[in-house]
């Protein structure tokens, strides 16, 4: 598989964001193990760089395709819904029951659908768990296709940190705390730098040595590290996604790339929608650190299975439907010009 360290990629991702939230129901002794789990978040930053990177490839294998920018949004659009709205009807219900579904007013619900829930505070994180990702996600692609005109149209290093010092610009200048898991810290602005440096990562990867990615992963890594420790969290994000940057080019060296990470990470997309049924509604609280491991083995175990039934009877399907969609649109228009 010639990108195949990208899934593996996506298979560490979706194992850190499991390893965070099966440790939330866990009462930790101790500080530092508890820093190490609660960092299995920047999973979801894992899960930025790789999509950033492949949209690259895809955008530039695709970009003398008639109507590019508008089929582009097909594809992503058939890729991501049918999973999302399943998680809006699946957690509604398991939220009526567990706890409330206080959150599913006709706004919330209706801003996840159409996947603005990004720029409402109420319903970023309401509707689906880890929904906030998807919003983001999707804000992003919206811009996509002007980003990368913009950004490869020359200067692309100048004009990337340049958006970046933008993307911060606001939040320094009127002094603005940035909390963890906040709404402003999932907004787009202090995400968008880690997209940034995934395009750039596409760009320049090539002349990173594998030596050099180490150095990179472990030093950024480190400082991520530290930041988090001194709560300047605006700026984790972006340093995680360099960290990562190093990571990807070690995977695509080494023998960390195999087949175990590659096929999780192929349903990482459903495993992400899914897993949290286990670690939010089904699972009890422990103080017993080998229930925590058996917990992350058991999560792990029941919903791969799930992904792979997802992936064939949903995610596919409509996958196949938005490319045929694709097909007809443009014979369709063929036939209007002639």
């Amino acid at each position: 598989m010639k990108f195949g360290f990208i899934n593996s990629a996506r298979g560490i991702a979706i194992l850190m964001v499991i390893s965070v939230h099966i440790s939330q129901i866990y009462h930790f002794k101790s500080d530092t193990m508890k820093l190490f789990f609660d960092y299995g978040q920047m999973g979801v930053q894992l899960f930025f760089i790789a999509s950033a990177f492949t949209l690259c490839i895809s955008h530039d294998s695709r970009k003398t395709e008639n109507h590019a920018t508008t089929n582009f949004y097909i594809r992503r659009f058939f890729r991501i819904f049918p999973i999302y709205y399943l998680g809006i009807i699946l957690y509604y219900f398991l939220n009526s029951y567990f706890k409330d579904s206080n959150s599913y007013t006709p706004k919330n619900i209706l801003a996840n659908i159409v996947f603005l829930h990004g720029l409402i505070p109420s319903a970023n994180n309401s509707i689906v768990p880890g929904g906030w990702s998807i919003g983001t996600e999707m804000l992003f692609y919206t811009v996509f296709p002007f980003l990368h005109k913009f950004l490869f149209s020359g200067y692309l290093m100048i004009k990337s940190i340049f958006i970046i010092f933008i993307c911060y610009f606001l939040f320094l200048f009127f002094k603005i705390n940035i909390t963890n898991n906040s709404f402003l810290y999932f907004n787009i602005l202090v995400q968008l730098p880690v997209f940034i440096i995934g395009i750039l990562y596409y760009n320049y990867n090539k002349k990173i040595s594998l030596l050099n990615a180490i150095f990179i992963f472990i030093a950024f890594t480190v400082i991520s590290f530290y930041f988090w420790k001194i709560k300047s969290f605006i700026f984790v994000p972006l340093l995680s996604g360099i960290s990562f940057c190093g990571l990807i080019k070690i995977l695509e060296k080494t023998f960390i790339n195999n087949i175990i990470f590659q096929k999780i990470g192929m349903v990482s997309y459903s495993i992400y929608i899914i897993h949290f049924i286990l670690a939010f509604y089904l699972l009890d609280p422990t103080e017993k650190s080998q229930n925590m491991l058996l917990y992350l083995i058991l999560t792990i175990v029941t919903c791969y299975p799930v992904a792979l039934i997802l992936e064939r009877y949903l995610e596919k399907p409509f996958i196949n439907l938005g490319n045929k969609i694709i097909k007809h649109r443009d014979k369709t228009l063929i036939k209007d010009t002639l």
